[in-house]
Order: C-alpha cells, then sequence, then structure tokens
C-alpha cells in the first residue's frame, strides 16, 4: 500500500478575479465616493451656518444674545444640581417604613414636593383617624422631614369602610 503522490506548487500562476468580486469592489468604491460627495455637501452647509451665527452675534446683531444664553444655561444648571441634592431617596423611605409601621392601615395617594421653599404635602387615606395621627405622628421621626403636621382630614362618607383622607405638609432638611 503506498501513498498517492502529493504535488504542492507554492509558485502558481494568479487567477484573475470572477464578476462578482469586480462587483463588489465596484459597488465599495462607488459607496466611498458618495460618502465623500455627502460629506463635502454637509461640510459646506455646516460652514454656511457657522458664518450666519457669527453674522447674527457679531456687528450689528445682539450683542446681549450670548450673555441671556449664558444666563438660561446657568439658570437650567442650577435647578439640574437642585434637582439631584433633593433627597428623594431617604425621603420615599422615610414614608415607605411610616407605611409599614402603620400595619398597613394608611395608603399614599400623592406626594406633591416643592423644591424652592423645601416643603412636600402628601396626600393619604387611613381606615380610621385615630391611624391618620399615629401616621403624622411617625411622620415626626423621621430624619428628613421636619415639622410634619396634619393638615386637614375628610371622612369619606359615601364608601362603606368610611375611610379618612388627609394631607400632612413638612419641611424637609437641607443636605440630608
Amino acid at each position: 500500500m503506498t501513498a498517492p503522490v502529493m504535488r504542492l506548487d507554492f509558485v502558481s500562476t494568479a487567477r484573475r478575479p470572477g464578476a462578482g468580486a469586480i462587483l463588489v469592489l465596484l459597488i465599495g468604491v462607488l459607496s466611498v465616493v458618495a460618502t465623500a460627495a455627502n460629506y463635502q455637501q454637509l461640510r459646506r452647509r455646516a460652514d454656511g451656518l457657522d458664518l450666519k451665527i457669527a453674522a447674527t452675534t457679531g456687528a450689528g446683531g445682539n450683542a446681549n444674545a450670548p450673555a441671556a444664553t449664558s444666563d438660561k444655561l446657568l439658570a437650567e444648571t442650577r435647578a439640574a444640581i437642585a434637582e439631584l441634592a433633593t433627597p428623594w431617596g431617604r425621603l420615599l423611605a422615610d414614608l415607605e417604613a411610616a407605611v409599614a409601621d402603620s400595619q398597613d392601615s394608611v395608603a399614599l395617594l400623592a406626594i406633591e414636593p416643592d423644591r424652592e421653599t423645601l416643603k412636600v404635602k402628601i396626600k393619604a387615606e387611613s381606615r380610621s383617624l385615630p391611624a391618620a395621627v399615629a401616621f403624622a405622628q411617625r411622620l415626626q421621626q423621621s430624619d428628613v422631614l421636619l415639622y410634619p403636621l396634619l393638615d386637614s382630614h375628610e371622612i369619606q362618607v359615601h364608601d362603606q369602610y368610611r375611610p379618612v383622607r388627609f394631607e400632612i405638609t413638612a419641611a424637609w432638611r437641607r443636605g440630608t
């Protein structure tokens, strides 16, 4: 038993590319040309817009426009910083703990914060008035809330269980 003879030819003649390879190359070259032309068009348009902006803010334009834009940006930045500095996580955690401590006799309906005055209005519903008062007293133990007060309450006579809807307002501590 003899092995068949194997011929290795490391120096073979080059084959010509087929029609498919030439088509793919042609499509690639055309797409590069189209992309370059599109880029040049967009670049010219952007340069034209830059010139228009420079003309409006330069001579004859509104000299206060950059300052007004800067002031607006500064105000928006300050508002974003104030929003991020608000202790939402701790506030919501304290409210959830107070609801859990009420043994599910209190349900939160709405939380309306006011960042400018650092006050929060809490609307809730309880099974009874003593449960609402106990909830307000529990919120007085909060690390985040200051002076939670029961503002108003109303017994829902149209409901067969006669729940009590109430509102509590409180301030929150700065920097906590």
